[in-house]
């Protein structure tokens, strides 16, 4: 051995510990039926626990982390609502315009030109129009025998032949 002192000191730093521990418990045992736990001097008021109280909730999810995975592409939500707002907005139902006000009573074909001339009631007032033709905004697209193909301030439609009874 090289170095004693320290072996030495080293002993008898067990045998000072081992000291303590048989000193402890030799107190203890002779100590007898003495349970008592010392008293502390510092009386402080303790809160009764209670099991059925629920603390309230305090934490906010943000949600504004990306996808750990990367699977999914981050989406604008205020982007996404206002298309979700103008798709409903173009959902709605558009109101129904009125046709009434033209009538188709029929056509005549000229037979040199071969050309049709329809007979329509535009707000009560009796027409003869070709193809192409326009009076009060009403333009006559196409005349099918049975039915004409008009226009009303871009709108079109087909009006039907109406049978007039006498």
């Amino acid at each position: 051995m090289k170095n004693k002192a320290t072996v030495y000191v080293l002993v008898t730093a067990v045998a000072l510990v081992w000291g303590l521990i048989i000193y402890r418990v030799y107190s203890a045992i002779s100590a007898g039926g003495d349970d008592t736990p010392p008293v502390s001097s510092v009386n402080s008021a303790k809160e009764s626990f209670n099991d059925y109280s629920l603390p309230k909730d305090t934490a906010k999810l943000q949600l504004n982390y990306r996808d750990p995975f990367g699977l999914t592409i981050q989406k604008d939500t205020v982007r996404v609502a206002k298309e979700h707002i103008v798709n409903q907005i173009k959902k709605l139902p558009q109101p129904q315009f009125n046709w009434d006000f033209i009538k188709y009573s029929g056509y005549l074909k000229n037979p040199t030109s071969k050309k049709l001339i329809a007979f329509l009631t535009v707000n009560g007032k009796d027409v003869a129009l070709a193809e192409g033709e326009t009076i009060d905004n009403v333009r006559l697209l196409k005349n099918l025998h049975d039915s004409v193909k008009v226009s009303f301030n871009g709108k079109i439609k087909y009006i039907p032949l109406h049978a007039k009874t006498l």
